[in-house]
């Protein structure tokens, strides 16, 4: 239970610039479907989460401490498992929203 504990710590050491951007994607684009809801709408925002994804994982490339990596594969974690993880949890909350969005339609 620990090692889960300390995974997840890990995760949001490594990513947490990108769950912060996503975050604020994901609730931008909630908002306006509850404002104006469409199933059609739901499928632009995941083809747009793509696009911003993208341009984030771009500069988080472009901006990384080089030395840092080290320090996670040191920890025994792969720089693709942290990204495995911390897309799969940015993804996982805008997915949440819209649920919760088309089940309150």
């Amino acid at each position: 239970m620990a090692k889960i504990g300390r995974n997840i710590g890990l995760v949001w050491m490594y990513g947490k610039w990108i769950i912060l951007a996503g975050g604020l994607y994901n609730l931008a684009c909630t908002s306006f479907l509850a404002w104006a809801f469409s199933y059609a709408g739901l499928v632009v925002a995941f083809i747009l989460k793509l696009l911003f994804t993208a341009v984030v994982l771009y500069l988080h490339h472009q901006f990384e401490d080089r030395d840092a990596v080290f320090f996670y594969i040191n920890l025994g974690l792969s720089r693709k498992r942290l990204m495995a993880a911390t897309l799969s949890i940015d993804f996982g909350f805008l997915l949440l929203l819209e649920i919760l969005i088309a089940l309150c339609r």
